[in-house]
């Protein structure tokens, strides 16, 4: 997503792409990354979202 945001010059998005970068990891450590969030700066950090079904059946196929 920060390159995205870099290529499309959306400054906003691409700092908020670099502050996503670097609290990630401490979401991963304590649990708090939401399913599902798309990481645009326009939506929290923690709001989980729905995955659209075809990209759940994907992902249900890869962890068999």
């Amino acid at each position: 997503m920060f390159a995205f945001a870099v290529l499309l010059r959306d400054w906003p998005e691409a700092a908020e792409q670099l502050l996503r970068l670097a609290l990630a990891p401490l979401g991963n450590l304590t649990g708090r990354l939401p399913i599902g969030n798309t990481g645009r700066s326009t939506v929290s950090a923690f709001t989980a979202m729905d995955i659209p079904s075809d990209l759940r059946a994907i992902l249900d196929r890869t962890n068999d």
